[in-house]
């Protein structure tokens, strides 16, 4: 790695690192007497955090991962107007519709070959529940020396049955649960059960995070208009350093992308060459060489070609979470 490279790697992959462990959101999700000295703590001790994980990647030679969200469906219960993984706007043709365990555990064993470590690894969907395996794929990646930290996001439509509960009594887990009890027109009749789930983990002394409860289930935006466009590489950046897709790497259907947003480009656009050049397929990786060599390459871009396709205009913020459009549709 010559010095531009490493400049790149530092401000894109380490310092993004540092970023996450003092994100609100994220840490809420597990708890650590390390994250709450390093708030209160001068930013020399930000200076030391990066020297060591500079010392740590040339000893090992391989990235670390701040956040990686593991998407097992595409479908969910609900049909979110606002939704920021753009569910209503799939079709049946591009809906992943609930990845198996074992294609989950080569696709794990595969990218662990490739990195240090995964600070948190998240399991996602649409509505994660969905999926049948999702018991045995947590208990899975919680066995796993090289993730430090795993967690669930859920709108709480479905309770936890009892093998899923059992997974989710790991000591590395956090839940996030979501607070949709104001919306009342579900599609097939389904009902939000948050405080019956919520209720349920605190017994169970699951760690839980509630991303709603601090404002009254009104903190939704209205989604960027998604198309592609070659737009002004600064006003790119400068929305990328604003944006929170520049934490949430998604693990989805083979590839490595910037977000949660480009899980739905990826199946449901045409994409440039210059887009499809940034993602990483660790199924079709000739070795974990090559693979290591991919994703730091990955980590160190300033900002994501898929950003290109995202238009901040007329947007609107504080909204009511959750609102339901009536159908799907393909947008």
């Amino acid at each position: 790695m010559n010095k531009e490279e490493w400049k790149n790697y530092k401000r894109y992959g380490i310092e993004h690192l540092w970023e996450c462990e003092n994100n609100g959101w994220i840490s809420a999700l597990y708890d650590s007497k390390v994250l709450s000295l390093l708030r209160n703590i001068p930013i020399i001790i930000k200076k030391q955090f990066i020297k060591y994980h500079k010392l740590r990647f040339k000893i090992i030679q391989k990235p670390v991962i701040p956040v990686l969200e593991y998407v097992v469906t595409t479908k969910c219960t609900m049909n979110c107007k606002n939704c920021n993984t753009l569910v209503p706007y799939f079709t049946n043709d591009t809906h992943i519709k609930a990845i198996k365990f074992e294609t989950f555990k080569k696709d794990l064993d595969t990218l662990l070959k490739s990195v240090d470590y995964i600070q948190l690894f998240g399991f996602v969907g649409g509505e994660p529940l969905l999926n049948d395996d999702l018991p045995q794929m947590v208990e899975y990646a919680c066995k796993q020396r090289k993730i430090k930290h795993v967690f669930i996001a859920t709108n709480c439509t479905i309770i936890p049955n009892e093998k899923l509960l059992k997974a989710l009594k790991h000591k590395k887990i956090g839940i996030q649960i979501s607070n949709y009890t104001h919306v009342k027109n579900i599609k097939g009749g389904i009902t939000v059960k948050h405080y019956e789930v919520k209720d349920l983990l605190q017994k169970n002394n699951i760690k839980i995070s509630n991303p709603h409860e601090a404002t009254n289930s009104n903190n939704w935006q209205t989604m960027p208009k998604i198309y592609p466009d070659y737009q002004d590489v600064d006003e790119v950046i400068k929305n990328y350093n604003c944006c929170s897709g520049r934490f949430c790497y998604m693990l989805s259907d083979g590839l490595i992308l910037q977000c949660c947003t480009s899980v739905y480009m990826v199946r449901n656009l045409k994409l440039t060459e210059t887009v499809k050049e940034e993602i990483v397929d660790i199924r079709n990786a000739q070795n974990s060489k090559e693979l290591t060599k991919n994703i730091i390459k990955f980590l160190s871009k300033p900002y994501s070609q898929f950003c290109h396709y995202c238009h901040f205009v007329d947007m609107k913020y504080g909204l009511p979470c959750g609102e339901q459009v009536e159908e799907e549709v393909n947008a």
